[in-house]
Protein backbone atom coordinates (compact mmCIF):
# COMPACT_ATOMS: atom_id res chain seq x y z
CA UNK A 1 0.00 0.00 0.00
CA UNK A 2 1.21 3.63 -0.64
CA UNK A 3 -1.87 5.65 0.85
CA UNK A 4 -4.42 4.87 2.37
CA UNK A 5 -8.10 7.31 3.51
CA UNK A 6 -11.24 6.00 5.04
CA UNK A 7 -13.87 6.94 7.10
CA UNK A 8 -16.11 6.04 9.87
CA UNK A 9 -19.22 7.25 11.87
CA UNK A 10 -17.94 7.36 15.69
CA UNK A 11 -20.00 5.34 17.63
CA UNK A 12 -19.56 8.14 20.56
CA UNK A 13 -17.85 11.24 21.01
CA UNK A 14 -15.05 12.50 18.74
CA UNK A 15 -13.16 12.69 21.51
CA UNK A 16 -13.51 8.95 22.33
CA UNK A 17 -13.61 8.13 18.86
CA UNK A 18 -10.09 9.80 18.40
CA UNK A 19 -8.61 8.16 21.81
CA UNK A 20 -10.25 5.01 20.08
CA UNK A 21 -7.77 5.81 16.97
CA UNK A 22 -4.52 6.16 19.15
CA UNK A 23 -5.16 2.57 20.72
CA UNK A 24 -5.93 0.89 17.14
CA UNK A 25 -2.24 3.03 15.60
CA UNK A 26 -0.74 1.51 18.85
CA UNK A 27 -0.74 -2.18 17.23
CA UNK A 28 -0.29 -0.69 13.49
CA UNK A 29 3.03 0.54 13.78
CA UNK A 30 6.28 0.12 15.62
CA UNK A 31 6.86 3.53 16.94
CA UNK A 32 5.08 5.36 19.39
CA UNK A 33 2.64 7.77 18.11
CA UNK A 34 1.38 10.94 19.22
CA UNK A 35 -1.56 13.22 18.11
CA UNK A 36 -1.03 16.40 17.90
CA UNK A 37 -4.11 19.45 17.39
CA UNK A 38 -3.93 20.83 13.95
CA UNK A 39 -5.08 24.69 13.84
CA UNK A 40 -7.03 24.01 10.78
CA UNK A 41 -9.68 21.47 9.09
CA UNK A 42 -8.87 19.38 5.93
CA UNK A 43 -11.42 17.97 3.22
CA UNK A 44 -14.62 19.95 4.71
CA UNK A 45 -13.95 18.72 8.48
CA UNK A 46 -13.28 21.62 10.89
CA UNK A 47 -10.44 20.24 12.97
CA UNK A 48 -7.69 17.67 13.04
CA UNK A 49 -5.06 16.65 14.26
CA UNK A 50 -1.50 15.42 13.09
CA UNK A 51 -0.45 11.83 13.50
CA UNK A 52 3.32 11.95 14.47
CA UNK A 53 6.21 9.67 15.33
CA UNK A 54 9.70 10.96 16.83
CA UNK A 55 12.68 10.42 14.28
CA UNK A 56 16.07 11.68 14.45
CA UNK A 57 15.39 14.45 17.14
CA UNK A 58 12.43 15.73 15.18
CA UNK A 59 9.14 15.06 15.01
CA UNK A 60 7.75 13.92 11.27
CA UNK A 61 4.14 13.27 10.18
CA UNK A 62 2.61 9.74 9.34
CA UNK A 63 -1.11 10.81 8.81
CA UNK A 64 -3.83 13.03 9.63
CA UNK A 65 -7.14 12.62 11.35
CA UNK A 66 -10.30 14.82 11.11
CA UNK A 67 -13.12 15.63 11.95
CA UNK A 68 -16.40 17.69 13.02
CA UNK A 69 -18.92 19.18 10.63
CA UNK A 70 -22.75 18.27 9.55
CA UNK A 71 -20.83 18.90 6.12
CA UNK A 72 -19.03 15.56 6.30
CA UNK A 73 -21.88 13.70 7.64
CA UNK A 74 -20.73 13.88 11.24
CA UNK A 75 -18.01 11.18 10.13
CA UNK A 76 -14.25 11.36 11.07
CA UNK A 77 -11.73 10.58 8.39
CA UNK A 78 -8.06 9.01 8.47
CA UNK A 79 -5.63 9.85 5.98
CA UNK A 80 -2.31 8.08 5.73
CA UNK A 81 0.30 8.89 2.92
CA UNK A 82 3.04 6.76 1.31
CA UNK A 83 5.54 8.15 4.68
CA UNK A 84 2.77 6.09 6.95
CA UNK A 85 2.17 3.25 4.92
CA UNK A 86 6.06 2.86 4.87
CA UNK A 87 6.04 2.18 8.70
CA UNK A 88 3.21 -0.50 9.60
CA UNK A 89 3.89 -3.30 11.17
CA UNK A 90 0.73 -4.81 10.50
CA UNK A 91 -1.44 -4.37 7.96
CA UNK A 92 -3.71 -7.42 9.79
CA UNK A 93 -4.43 -4.97 12.69
CA UNK A 94 -5.30 -1.73 9.83
CA UNK A 95 -7.34 -4.48 8.58
CA UNK A 96 -9.04 -5.08 11.63
CA UNK A 97 -9.62 -1.40 12.41
CA UNK A 98 -11.65 -1.23 9.87
CA UNK A 99 -13.71 -4.07 9.95
CA UNK A 100 -14.02 -3.07 13.72
CA UNK A 101 -15.26 0.74 12.65
CA UNK A 102 -17.23 -0.48 9.90
CA UNK A 103 -15.09 1.93 7.68
CA UNK A 104 -15.63 2.85 4.22
CA UNK A 105 -12.39 3.20 2.27
CA UNK A 106 -12.34 6.42 -0.06
CA UNK A 107 -8.75 6.65 -1.69
CA UNK A 108 -6.52 3.17 -1.97
CA UNK A 109 -3.19 3.30 -4.22
CA UNK A 110 -1.11 0.09 -4.66
CA UNK A 111 2.01 0.65 -6.48
CA UNK A 112 5.13 -1.90 -8.11
CA UNK A 113 8.40 -0.27 -8.17
CA UNK A 114 10.59 -1.82 -11.06
CA UNK A 115 14.39 -0.94 -10.58
CA UNK A 116 15.48 -1.88 -13.84
CA UNK A 117 14.22 -3.49 -17.24
CA UNK A 118 11.49 -1.47 -18.42
CA UNK A 119 10.81 1.81 -19.95
CA UNK A 120 8.03 4.27 -20.37
CA UNK A 121 7.77 3.32 -23.91
CA UNK A 122 6.55 0.02 -23.12
CA UNK A 123 3.40 0.57 -21.37
CA UNK A 124 2.49 3.27 -23.57
CA UNK A 125 2.67 0.65 -26.62
CA UNK A 126 0.91 -1.47 -24.51
CA UNK A 127 -1.73 1.10 -24.23
CA UNK A 128 -2.16 1.78 -28.33
CA UNK A 129 -2.39 -2.02 -28.77
CA UNK A 130 -5.34 -1.50 -26.17
CA UNK A 131 -3.99 -4.12 -23.31
CA UNK A 132 -5.46 -1.14 -20.90
CA UNK A 133 -8.95 -1.33 -22.13
CA UNK A 134 -11.53 -2.12 -19.65
CA UNK A 135 -15.18 -3.85 -20.41
CA UNK A 136 -14.52 -2.31 -23.84
CA UNK A 137 -13.75 1.38 -22.53
CA UNK A 138 -10.39 2.91 -23.83
CA UNK A 139 -8.79 5.18 -21.02
CA UNK A 140 -8.23 8.33 -21.18
CA UNK A 141 -4.16 9.09 -21.98
CA UNK A 142 -1.96 12.07 -20.45
CA UNK A 143 1.40 12.28 -20.27
CA UNK A 144 4.04 14.73 -19.04
CA UNK A 145 7.21 15.47 -18.89
CA UNK A 146 9.55 17.01 -15.84
CA UNK A 147 12.23 19.65 -16.71
CA UNK A 148 12.88 22.71 -19.04
CA UNK A 149 13.24 23.62 -22.97
CA UNK A 150 16.79 22.88 -23.05
CA UNK A 151 16.58 19.20 -21.33
CA UNK A 152 12.99 18.16 -21.32
CA UNK A 153 12.20 14.80 -19.79
CA UNK A 154 14.99 15.17 -17.28
CA UNK A 155 13.13 14.96 -14.23
CA UNK A 156 11.16 11.99 -15.57
CA UNK A 157 8.24 11.25 -17.46
CA UNK A 158 4.79 10.44 -16.42
CA UNK A 159 2.11 8.49 -17.95
CA UNK A 160 -1.57 8.66 -16.70
CA UNK A 161 -4.08 6.58 -17.88
CA UNK A 162 -7.82 6.93 -16.03
CA UNK A 163 -8.49 9.85 -14.17
CA UNK A 164 -8.98 10.04 -10.24
CA UNK A 165 -12.71 11.56 -11.24
CA UNK A 166 -13.61 7.95 -12.28
CA UNK A 167 -12.57 6.02 -9.44
CA UNK A 168 -9.55 4.54 -11.00
CA UNK A 169 -6.24 6.05 -12.03
CA UNK A 170 -2.87 4.46 -13.17
CA UNK A 171 -0.09 6.33 -13.01
CA UNK A 172 3.37 5.46 -14.28
CA UNK A 173 6.75 7.53 -13.71
CA UNK A 174 10.39 7.57 -13.49
CA UNK A 175 10.75 7.23 -10.39
CA UNK A 176 14.85 7.25 -9.96
CA UNK A 177 15.04 10.57 -12.33
CA UNK A 178 12.03 12.36 -10.36
CA UNK A 179 14.12 11.80 -7.36
CA UNK A 180 17.07 13.45 -8.96
CA UNK A 181 19.32 10.61 -10.51
CA UNK A 182 18.82 10.95 -14.76
CA UNK A 183 20.37 7.91 -15.32
CA UNK A 184 17.85 5.54 -13.30
CA UNK A 185 16.12 3.27 -14.95
CA UNK A 186 13.30 3.05 -11.62
CA UNK A 187 9.75 3.19 -12.56
CA UNK A 188 6.82 3.24 -10.17
CA UNK A 189 3.73 1.66 -11.75
CA UNK A 190 0.43 3.23 -9.45
CA UNK A 191 -3.22 2.35 -9.29
CA UNK A 192 -4.64 4.79 -7.50
CA UNK A 193 -8.70 3.98 -6.28
CA UNK A 194 -11.28 5.60 -5.68
CA UNK A 195 -14.84 4.60 -4.01
CA UNK A 196 -16.86 6.89 -6.79
CA UNK A 197 -19.15 4.30 -8.32
CA UNK A 198 -17.26 1.50 -6.32
CA UNK A 199 -16.74 -0.52 -2.94
CA UNK A 200 -13.23 0.00 -2.02
CA UNK A 201 -12.95 -3.74 -0.47
CA UNK A 202 -11.16 -4.14 3.15
CA UNK A 203 -8.75 -6.79 2.35
CA UNK A 204 -6.77 -4.39 -0.14
CA UNK A 205 -4.78 -3.34 2.70
CA UNK A 206 -3.85 -7.28 3.01
CA UNK A 207 -3.42 -8.47 -1.03
CA UNK A 208 -2.64 -5.29 -2.20
CA UNK A 209 -1.15 -7.19 -5.00
CA UNK A 210 -4.31 -8.83 -6.17
CA UNK A 211 -6.01 -5.54 -6.89
CA UNK A 212 -3.43 -4.37 -8.68
CA UNK A 213 -3.03 -6.91 -11.04
CA UNK A 214 -6.88 -7.07 -11.47
CA UNK A 215 -6.72 -3.68 -12.28
CA UNK A 216 -6.27 -3.55 -15.90
CA UNK A 217 -5.00 -7.32 -18.11
CA UNK A 218 -1.81 -5.24 -18.80
CA UNK A 219 -0.86 -5.19 -15.32
CA UNK A 220 -1.92 -8.92 -14.40
CA UNK A 221 0.14 -10.24 -17.09
CA UNK A 222 2.96 -8.29 -15.68
CA UNK A 223 2.49 -9.48 -12.37
CA UNK A 224 2.23 -13.15 -13.29
CA UNK A 225 6.07 -12.45 -15.23
CA UNK A 226 7.30 -10.29 -12.92
CA UNK A 227 8.98 -13.41 -11.32
CA UNK A 228 11.23 -13.81 -14.81
CA UNK A 229 11.25 -10.02 -15.74
CA UNK A 230 13.20 -9.23 -12.13
CA UNK A 231 16.47 -10.46 -10.92
CA UNK A 232 16.34 -11.79 -7.28
CA UNK A 233 19.13 -9.25 -6.49
CA UNK A 234 16.50 -6.45 -7.08
CA UNK A 235 17.42 -3.07 -5.06
CA UNK A 236 14.99 -1.70 -2.10
CA UNK A 237 13.32 0.64 -3.02
CA UNK A 238 13.29 3.29 0.05
CA UNK A 239 17.22 2.26 -0.01
CA UNK A 240 17.46 3.61 -3.44
CA UNK A 241 15.46 6.60 -2.82
CA UNK A 242 17.48 7.36 0.45
CA UNK A 243 20.44 7.19 -1.95
CA UNK A 244 19.68 9.00 -4.48
CA UNK A 245 18.08 11.98 -2.70
CA UNK A 246 21.32 11.96 0.17
CA UNK A 247 23.77 12.19 -3.12
CA UNK A 248 21.38 14.55 -4.73
CA UNK A 249 21.52 16.92 -1.16
CA UNK A 250 25.12 16.61 -0.84
CA UNK A 251 25.48 17.79 -4.56
CA UNK A 252 23.74 21.07 -3.74
CA UNK A 253 25.41 21.50 -0.26
CA UNK A 254 29.04 20.91 -1.69
CA UNK A 255 27.89 23.32 -4.41
CA UNK A 256 26.25 25.94 -2.12
CA UNK A 257 28.42 25.61 0.84
CA UNK A 258 31.68 23.66 0.12
CA UNK A 259 34.13 26.13 -0.39
CA UNK A 260 33.30 27.69 3.32
CA UNK A 261 33.17 24.41 4.47
CA UNK A 262 36.75 23.96 3.68
CA UNK A 263 37.84 27.29 5.12
CA UNK A 264 35.85 26.35 7.99
CA UNK A 265 37.83 23.50 8.19
CA UNK A 266 41.26 25.16 7.87
CA UNK A 267 40.22 27.69 10.54
CA UNK A 268 39.88 24.63 13.26
CA UNK A 269 43.52 22.89 12.18
CA UNK A 270 41.03 20.21 9.96
CA UNK A 271 39.55 18.86 13.49
CA UNK A 272 36.84 17.27 11.54
CA UNK A 273 35.08 16.12 14.53
CA UNK A 274 35.13 19.48 15.90
CA UNK A 275 33.89 20.31 12.25
CA UNK A 276 31.08 17.85 12.51
CA UNK A 277 30.05 19.33 16.04
CA UNK A 278 29.66 23.02 14.35
CA UNK A 279 27.87 22.04 11.39
CA UNK A 280 25.74 19.60 12.48
CA UNK A 281 21.83 19.77 13.45
CA UNK A 282 20.29 17.23 14.90
CA UNK A 283 17.07 15.81 12.51
CA UNK A 284 16.00 14.76 9.25
CA UNK A 285 15.48 16.70 6.49
CA UNK A 286 11.89 16.44 4.76
CA UNK A 287 13.05 14.36 1.62
CA UNK A 288 14.51 12.33 3.78
CA UNK A 289 12.25 11.75 6.66
CA UNK A 290 10.37 8.86 4.75
CA UNK A 291 13.50 6.92 4.03
CA UNK A 292 14.72 7.44 7.18
CA UNK A 293 10.96 6.10 8.90
CA UNK A 294 11.07 3.14 7.16
CA UNK A 295 14.71 2.38 7.55
CA UNK A 296 13.34 1.41 11.05
CA UNK A 297 14.30 4.54 13.51
CA UNK A 298 13.00 3.74 16.27
CA UNK A 299 13.89 5.98 19.35
CA UNK A 300 11.00 5.97 21.61
CA UNK A 301 9.72 8.79 23.21
CA UNK A 302 6.82 9.87 25.50
CA UNK A 303 3.13 10.61 24.55
CA UNK A 304 2.04 14.17 24.08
Amino acid sequence: MDYLRFTFLPSSSISDAILQLHRYMALWFSLPVNFVPSDKGMFGYESSHDVMVWIDGQMARIAVIAAGGSRTGNTLMVDMTGQGCSIVSDWQAVYATLQDLDARITRADTALDLMEGFTLEQFDDLYFAGEFNCGGRIPTRRYVEGGNSHDAGANGRTLYLGKKANGKELCIYEKGKQLGNTESEWLRVEIRFGNRDRVIPHDIVLDPTKYFAGGFVALEHLVNSIAQRIKTDQRDPVEEERSIVLKRLTHFLVAAYGKTIFQLAKELKYDYQALAELLCVEGVPRRLEKSTLAGGVKQAHDPA
